[in-house]
């Protein structure tokens, strides 16, 4: 766990232009949503058995909009118009796997009765389940997914509650500082502030990453999944001569911890969180006590929990994915 970017002598991989598309047909439910999700066979070299959307890299000369489309039709059978696609998120595969791309994911709303027309040799099954369906499967062990399936996910699930995708992606979901920082470290003394515009994936929604330390630092809250936060906190480490020792949720809005795999599998980094993540996160997390100190780093921090449930925003109640997790903030210790 050195929180070095590459393994000494190992060369880059390039990235590849790959566009992913989450196709959601409504169900007889009140504003209810059903995806599809595709299983990979064993046999494919990357990401056999992993349940995916429908997806793959760009040809030569394609446009993002135009390969979400090929892939859809090649994989299911279900033709799509280019232009009724929205833009959602954009995500970059960690360092460490046998390939990475660089991906748009769009969203295409399709007739209630859509149903896979033919399926390519890339898809071994199929299923079309609500988000919260889903998520289950996936916290179950039934359903094996990397963490953009599971954020997009928990983003189609706020869809259902907010009406629609437009305003669950829209750009500017907080503006206020004491909002962007769940984890409340930006105010304590000696904190690196990075400021981006890319929570959750979503272009153009603004977040906060922070850091905590002196020569071993702590990354709160990297809710940047397209890895130009991490490539700046990366930078900022080089420059002052540290080392990244691990990572700290706040708690699992997709806005706050959606570039966590950016370190936790691209750098071997661990992950501390707040009561309930380990259940439904997609990665590696340990749960944090309240009291006691951030395992990690040369920063003395100290954790606050509140249990799930027990948030404003869960209502009392654990109403939304990220909120059967509790809550976790950060103090100066002693």
């Amino acid at each position: 766990m050195s929180g070095q970017p590459t393994p000494a002598g190992s060369p880059p991989i390039g990235l590849i232009p790959a566009a992913t598309v989450v196709v959601i047909r409504p169900t007889a439910r009140a504003a209810g949503f059903e995806v599809l999700l595709t299983r990979r066979p064993a046999t494919m070299r990357f990401g056999p058995g992993m349940h995916v959307f429908p997806g793959g890299r760009l040809d030569p000369e394609e446009t993002h909009r135009d390969a979400a489309v090929r892939e859809t039709a090649e994989e299911t059978g279900i033709d799509l118009d280019p232009g009724s696609l929205m833009p959602l998120t954009r995500w970059v595969t960690p360092l460490g796997l046998p390939s990475r791309f660089d991906a748009c994911f769009f969203g295409a709303v399709v007739a209630p009765r859509t149903d896979v027309r033919h399926a390519s040799d890339e898809v071994a099954d199929w299923a079309w389940l609500r988000p919260t369906d889903a998520l289950e499967g996936m916290a179950a062990g039934r359903l094996a997914m990397w963490q953009p399936t599971v954020v997009t996910l928990q983003q189609i699930e706020a869809a259902e509650v907010l009406g629609g995708l437009e305003p669950a992606f829209a750009p500017s979901r907080r503006q206020a500082e004491h909002e962007l920082d769940g984890a409340g470290t930006a105010a304590i003394a000696g904190a690196r502030v990075f400021a981006h515009q890319w929570a959750g994936g979503v272009e153009g929604r603004p977040g906060l990453t922070c850091v905590l330390g002196d020569r071993t630092w702590v990354i709160v809250d990297p809710g940047d999944p397209t890895g130009e936060t991490t490539d700046r906190i990366v930078a900022a480490a080089a420059n002052a001569g540290a080392s990244l020792a691990g990572v700290v949720v706040g708690d699992m809005d997709p806005d706050r911890q959606a570039g966590v795999e950016l370190f936790a599998r691209g750098m071997g980094l661990p992950v501390l969180g707040p009561p309930g993540s380990d259940a439904i996160a997609p990665y590696p997390i340990l749960e944090a006590i309240d009291g006691a100190l951030v395992p990690f780093g040369d920063s003395v921090l100290r954790a606050e929990v509140t249990p799930p449930g027990k948030h404003p925003s869960a209502g009392g109640s654990a109403t939304r994915w990220a909120d059967r997790a509790g809550r976790l903030r950060l103090e100066p210790g002693t």
